[in-house]
């Protein structure tokens, strides 16, 4: 079978021409689903502070908890401790929990 020689599938051609391995080219999308998750959830901040709305601050903490804090967390996790991988995926898996059960009260609360 072709694909199986153990080797690592290539890079995607963006990542290649950036001189970027699998490695990096995983923190690199990464970084920009962080950093494309933070915006949301400041735009919903936004919402919130704007017009006093709870269920905007809850979608604003469920956005930020399910794209930019597992990212700065697995990365922290595994950076500042010896953590093993499933420790790091444990960590991952609790923000997108709580991120998701923030996103659904949000969606259930009545506003104001």
């Amino acid at each position: 079978m072709e694909g199986m020689s153990g080797a690592a599938p290539a890079p995607p051609v963006a990542a290649a021409a950036l001189g970027l391995d699998a490695g990096g080219t995983i923190f690199l999308m990464g970084l920009v689903s962080a950093a494309l998750g933070a915006f949301v959830a400041a735009l919903a901040y936004r919402g919130y502070a704007r017009n006093d709305s709870g269920p905007m601050l809850y979608l604003a903490v469920g956005v930020a908890f399910v794209t930019a804090i597992p990212f700065v967390l697995s990365y922290g996790v595994e950076w500042l401790t010896s953590a093993s991988d499933g420790i790091v995926v444990l960590v991952i898996t609790t923000c997108n929990i709580v991120g998701l059960t923030a996103i659904a009260y949000s969606l259930r609360r009545p506003g104001r």
